[in-house]
C-alpha cells in the first residue's frame, strides 16, 4: 500500500512539473560602473510590473554590460517581464517624485515607459511547457 501511495503522489506531481518552461533573459544596456544587481521577474497581467508581485523572479549580481541568465520552472502561460538594475541593492525600484524610474529598467518586447509603465499587451510573451523562451531586455 505504501508503494502505491508513493507512486500515486509522483504521478500526480509529474503533470505540474511537465507544464513549466524556462525563460532565458538576454539583458543589454547594463551600467557596470553603477554595479548592484539585476532584479528580474515574470508577471501575470494583474500584477504587471509591480515589484515583489512577480510570478517568478530572481536577483543576480552585475558582472558585465550584457548578461544572460535563466529563470526555470516558470508555469506555462502568458507573462510580461521586467528587469531593473538595483544599484543600491534594496530590492526596490528607486523612482522620482512623479514615479519615473531612477534606476535602469527594461521590459519584454522592448516595451517603453511613457507616463507610467508599459501596458501588459505591449510586453506580453508566452512560456510554453518544456521549452525555452528567449526574452531580450534593453535597460534604459
Amino acid at each position: 500500500m505504501k508503494l502505491t501511495s508513493t507512486f500515486l503522489a509522483l504521478a500526480l506531481a509529474l503533470p505540474v512539473w511537465a507544464q513549466t518552461g524556462t525563460v532565458l533573459f538576454q539583458v543589454e544596456g547594463i551600467d557596470i560602473k553603477k554595479g548592484g544587481e539585476l532584479s528580474a521577474g515574470v508577471f501575470k497581467e494583474a500584477n504587471f510590473p509591480k515589484v515583489g508581485k512577480q510570478e517568478r523572479g530572481m536577483e543576480i549580481r552585475v558582472i558585465a554590460t550584457r548578461m544572460e541568465f535563466r529563470l526555470t520552472q516558470v508555469p506555462a502561460g502568458t507573462y510580461g517581464a521586467a528587469v531593473f538594475q538595483d544599484v543600491d541593492k534594496n530590492k526596490d525600484l528607486k523612482t522620482n517624485f512623479i514615479g519615473l524610474p531612477q534606476e535602469p529598467i527594461g521590459f519584454s518586447n522592448d516595451a517603453r515607459i511613457r507616463l507610467g509603465p508599459p501596458s501588459f499587451s505591449d510586453a506580453q510573451f508566452r512560456v510554453e511547457a518544456n521549452l525555452e523562451t528567449i526574452v531580450k531586455i534593453n535597460l534604459r
